[in-house]
Formats: C-alpha cells, structure tokens, sequence
C-alpha cells in the first residue's frame, strides 16, 4: 500500500486507527503541509540563531521527533544551505572604462509650471516581506539531526538519506531522548556525500542502510541525565496524538530534562500544553515569554509552539 489514503487524515484516523495507518503507509508517506512546515521552520530557525546560538565546535543538536517522511529535516537542510549560500561574496561585475562627456553650452534658463511632489508608494502591511536569514560561515559545524519515528523509518530515509530511530512518544518519555554520543554523525556525513564507509574497531553496531538504524558506540545504555542535552527538539503534526494528559506529561516532562527548546507545529491548537509540565511559551515573534495563547509561539525549558 502507498500514499497517503485518504486527503482527510481525520479520515484516515476513523478508519485505521493510528497506529494501524502509520504501519500501512509507513513507508510512503509525505506529509501535504510540507510548504507551511518550511515557512515555519526558517521564521523560527531566524530568529532561534540570532538570539540564542552560541559558537560550539559541535555543531548545533536537534531531535526531529516523529518525523514522518522528514519534512523538519529537509526545511533545517535547506535553511542550512540559504544561510551559507548567503555568506558567500557575490563577484562585482567589471567596471565599464570611463567615457570622457562632450562640451556642451550652458542651456538657457527654461521656465518650466510647478508639480506636486509624488511620495513613492507606501508597502502596505498586507505584502509579504522577505524573510532576514542570518549569514552562517563555511566552517560552521553542521547541524546534527537525530530522528525518531516507530513507522516511517523507511520514508524518511529514502528521502532524506539519514537514518531513522525507530522510537516512539512512549519510548522516549521512558527512556529518555536518544544518546547522541552513540550516534557517529561522521559516517551520515560520509554517506550523505556517498563516501564510502569505514569499519571502526571500537563501534558494535553501524548504520545498517536496510533498516535506517542509527549508527551506535557501545551496548551499555547511558543514563538519560548524563546525555548530552540536545539545543532543539522539533514535533511536526504529531504531539496531538498523544489524547490523554497523562501520557502527553510524561513525555513533555521527559524531554524537558533533555532538551533546551521544543518547536511544535500544529494545524490547530491542541494539544494544549499546562504550566507545570516542565515548558515555559515563548512568543516567537517579539522572542520573550508569551502572555496569553494569541500569536506566533516557541516552547521553552523553552516550548516553542508555531
């Protein structure tokens, strides 16, 4: 089975169930918000590294978290490469050699009637304006894009050509955001560039390019506090699956100990996220705590919601 189904996922829900449908199309699915999930993630991404970057020799860490068919990844990809793009100096055109100007006489006074002053037109609000992508140099560290998904593991790497963790909401909220240190980040760049692969001695396990498992260091399993804390985790139109508050909390209180800033897209206002449950809304737009639930939101340790 391929595609999507049915155009109305509320559809797709009714007749499958969740589950049953993500197994289905698991391997072929896209999500049809991809152009509104880009806009997004490049207002958001904008204004996050203006504010909030900080220079590391590591590279920035972030969890696209059930990430489908990798919508997320590909729009922080193609963020990535308009901000290098951008740094980029942009060759001057030669200058034209210089034409000396005929001698002419002075004209004679010429009376001419007065005008109005024209004022050039005024943009209106109503026009679009070109989005201010930061300048990122050449020899910045790339971002480290760990993804999660229990069904389209498949899709995703297809797609993207990096691998998929196949875990669940509920996997995470109990075991925590995956160990990014057991992820070899150097094996997806090499495969990304179609390099080929080294064995490494001291790795157990690589990336098996079947399955879209990600590449791992050792077998023991790190606790979840001594993991290095990811600077973003990313859910596009997934966390309202999650119907009760309690399995909604465990997994928001989880990735509150893992992470710095959670992005959340949603087609609509659920699911709604409580005081107390380790997130603090954040007004993308003016980037300051939000008041009220009206505009542009962020979640932050930060919850960022857009």
């Amino acid at each position: 089975m391929s595609g999507n189904l049915s155009k109305s996922m509320r559809e797709n829900y009714d007749t499958h169930g969740v589950d049953e449908y993500y197994k289905i199309v698991g391997s072929s699915y896209r999500n049809p918000h991809f152009p509104g999930i880009k806009l997004c993630m490049n207002i958001f991404m904008n204004k996050w590294w203006q504010y909030q970057h900080r220079p590391s020799d590591k590279g920035v860490l972030v969890c696209d978290l059930a990430c489908g068919s990798g919508e997320v990844t590909i729009a922080l990809q193609e963020w990535w490469t308009t901000c290098q793009t951008q740094n980029q100096s942009t060759p001057s055109a030669p200058a034209r050699p210089a034409v000396p100007r005929p001698v002419v006489s002075p004209p004679r006074p010429v009376v001419v009637p007065l005008r109005p002053a024209v004022s050039p037109p005024i943009p209106t609000s109503s026009r679009a304006q070109p989005l201010a992508f930061p300048r990122i140099s050449s020899v910045e560290p790339p971002l480290r894009i760990v993804a999660t998904d229990p069904y389209t593991s498949d899709a995703y790497r297809t797609r993207t050509g990096l691998p998929c963790i196949p875990m669940s909401f509920h996997d995470v909220a109990v075991e925590g955001l995956p160990d990014a240190s057991k992820v070899s980040f150097e094996e997806i760049e090499s495969e990304l560039k179609g390099e080929e692969k080294v064995d490494v001695a001291d790795k157990d396990e690589t990336v098996n390019a079947d399955h879209g498992e990600a590449t791992t260091a050792t077998v023991e399993d790190s606790h979840p506090e001594d993991r290095e804390i990811y600077d973003l985790v990313i859910c596009s139109f997934a966390l309202h699956l999650l119907t009760t508050p309690g399995s909604l909390y465990e997994l928001l209180s989880t990735l509150s100990y893992g992470a710095r800033w959670l992005v959340v897209l949603e087609p609509h206002k659920k699911p709604e996220i409580k005081e107390g449950w380790g997130w603090t809304l954040w007004d993308v737009t003016v980037w300051q705590e939000a008041q009220g639930r009206e505009g542009e939101f962020v979640k932050e340790s930060a919850l960022s919601s857009l």
